[in-house]
């Protein structure tokens, strides 16, 4: 698998939990041991761990389904702050909030299935479609994001079967469009005239998330980005000791 591919979208969903390492640090983190992994700082370890063992399992399997999506979530099991607490278990009578979105109180695998059964290609927009399904079930008590644009892109082939449909979150001002886009669709009723229509507003996310990522293959525009980042890479081996990032295993700053 393409680790810049990888990076960028560990990058992205880590970003939801306030992920400090750079992207260029994420990319080097993957061609290396763990014992020579640096981050910023000790959450962004296990938000990184975390996201690195459920999309290694995603990549093994063949196809979606529920069984997989649960199995996903449950690889996020490090237990710390913005991991599930009960990874791999649909909630029961749990009730959660995203904004004002207030999501079913109870997930069943009926449930799950339905959104599976309802995206039946797998193209880069189909991944965004299943993607946008799966975020709003809410389906766990944490990471439904991440969860979700896992199994997506295990949809699309880019995980087990080496396609080029990757699906990756933009990091960039293209950002505030993608959520807000997708918030619309959280809260679409077609029984309420003051809110959004529920195949209108999946309709727009799906079409600017694809765009979105046929920009991503058809341009560069981490290149001058990365420059500078590695600049930066080079001066921090200067600094004297103490002043370094965290290091895993021995946790040194």
């Amino acid at each position: 698998m393409d680790n810049k591919k990888l990076a960028e979208i560990i990058y992205g969903l880590a970003q939801y939990e306030g992920y400090n390492t750079s992207f260029l640090q994420t990319q080097k983190n993957l061609s290396s041991q763990p014992e020579k992994w640096e981050f910023a700082n000790e959450n962004d370890y296990y938000i990184f761990e975390d996201l690195l063992k459920a999309i290694q399992y995603a990549s093994k399997q063949d196809k979606v389904s529920v069984d997989v999506i649960k199995a996903i979530n449950a690889q996020m099991d490090s237990g710390k702050a913005g991991q599930p607490e009960k990874p791999g278990t649909l909630r029961h009578n749990v009730e959660i909030s995203v904004g004002d979105y207030i999501p079913p109180l109870t997930v069943t695998e009926a449930m799950v299935q339905r959104e599976i059964d309802s995206v039946t290609h797998t193209d880069i927009a189909s991944g965004w479609e299943l993607y946008a399904k799966l975020a709003k079930l809410q389906a766990f008590d944490n990471g439904n994001k991440r969860t979700s644009l896992i199994a997506a892109n295990l949809l699309t082939g880019a995980l087990n079967k080496g396609t080029d449909n990757y699906l990756i979150i933009p990091t960039d001002f293209r950002r505030s469009q993608f959520d807000t886009n997708l918030v619309y669709y959280y809260v679409a009723d077609d029984w309420d005239d003051h809110l959004p229509d529920v195949e209108e507003s999946l309709h727009q996310f799906v079409k600017f998330a694809t765009e979105l990522s046929f920009s991503q293959k058809q341009s560069q525009p981490r290149n001058k980005f990365e420059e500078r980042l590695k600049k930066a890479e080079a001066a921090k081996k200067e600094l004297t000791p103490g002043q370094g990032e965290f290091k895993t295993k021995g946790h040194k700053l």
